[in-house]
């Protein structure tokens, strides 16, 4: 009996080093992992929507004694956007392409200004478009940005002097335009691959001759005619 308690106390001696080092020993340690950081570098395509104001300003040619004269309109603009980002540090550069449906539109009793008693005008840029590119700085999920580039519109022109029979006349016209674009906006990633936006864009078209072709009882003289176009839009983008 005393070998036996001899032999089981010596096995317990031997044990204890090994339990408790089984006991003390530290748990390993996983490495930190890092907190994944948000890009806007990539591709993405959108739909836009808003408010668009334009001014004609024209002269006539023919008429050295002739000064310039302005009518302004207004109207939606429905459209869509497809673009590409690369991200550097805190800045965002870009280049994005729009084109937006317009019913920016003047309905008026004459050109300028001018035409007589049951005149009636039309004017309209039924559409824009524009490729430009983006600059900006990242705030995390927040894009703040300028862009310029090209825009293009086209003008449509139609009158008529409002009478009947052999005595109506009518004029008409479409006129394509190409100038400049400058404009900014702020965009906010508010989920993934999803963003919204608001923008606002000033486009400028210089002075191109705008001859309408007439029928019947109306003369229409040619006019250098300017233009300008502002746009404010909110929109949305799909980040792929």
């Amino acid at each position: 009996m005393r070998k036996e308690l001899v032999l089981a106390s010596a096995l317990l001696l031997l044990a204890t080093p090994a339990f408790a080092a089984d006991i003390i020993a530290p748990a390993p340690v996983k490495a930190p992992v890092a907190a994944q950081i948000f890009s806007w570098t990539g591709f993405y395509i959108g739909a836009h929507g808003g408010g668009a104001w334009s001014k004609w300003t024209g002269i006539d040619p023919t008429d050295p004694t002739s000064t310039w004269s302005s009518v302004t309109a207004s109207g939606g603009i429905v459209g869509g956007q497809i673009g590409g980002n690369y991200q550097v540090g805190n800045f965002v550069v870009g280049l994005e392409g729009t084109g937006a449906w317009s019913s920016v539109t003047l309905n008026a009793g004459g050109p300028f200004g001018g035409g007589g008693a049951g005149f009636n005008l039309s004017l309209k840029n039924d559409y824009i478009a524009t490729v430009a590119g983006r600059f900006g700085v990242a705030f995390d999920r927040v894009l703040l940005y300028t862009k310029g580039g090209a825009a293009f519109t086209r003008d449509e022109y139609s009158a008529n002097n409002g009478l009947a029979g052999p005595l109506a006349g009518s004029a008409s016209g479409s006129f394509n335009r190409t100038g400049w674009l400058a404009g900014g906006g702020v965009e906010w990633m508010f989920m993934p691959n999803w963003s919204v936006r608001a923008e606002y864009n000033y486009l400028g078209f210089g002075a191109i001759t705008e001859q309408p072709v007439t029928t019947g009882n109306l003369a229409a003289t040619p006019a250098n005619v300017k233009l300008n176009i502002q746009t404010g839009t909110v929109g949305v983008n799909y980040h792929f």
